[in-house]
């Protein structure tokens, strides 16, 4: 095949892979956003785009770095790189994605209030 044949089709591909993954997560992106975000729509849609962006540049951005169109002889084998490519970029921005997603949900639990010291407590009792 041709080079630059086989790099559009990695691009085409890397846009079909992103294209199934953000049509999963659309729906329960929107609901986490909305659960989490306090401050209304407007912080729920930067989330849904955010991770729109990076589930199609990820992936992309990897694919131009590291593609090696057209250097494997037989087909199977750059079918192969570029779908490991592919996928591997689909991993990354889903790492990205996930990791803004957990800091959002995941906070921390306010400290229990500390016990008093004994001697404060025995003072107490005493008066």
């Amino acid at each position: 095949m041709e080079y630059i044949t086989v790099f559009v089709l990695e691009v085409l591909f890397c846009l079909a892979v992103s294209s199934i993954v953000l049509l999963r997560l659309q729906r329960l992106l929107r609901r986490i956003g909305n659960e989490v975000c306090e401050r209304g729509g407007g912080a729920t849609e930067f989330w849904v785009a955010y991770t729109q962006l990076m589930m199609v540049v990820a992936p992309l951005l990897l694919v131009s770095w590291q593609s090696r169109a057209g250097y494997h002889p037989v087909p199977v084998e750059q079918l192969k790189s570029s779908l490991t490519l592919v996928l591997t970029g689909q991993f990354i921005g889903l790492v990205l994605v996930g990791r803004a997603v957990w800091k959002t949900i995941v906070r921390e639990t306010p400290a229990a209030p500390a016990a008093p010291a004994p001697a404060a407590i025995l003072k107490a009792e005493a008066a």
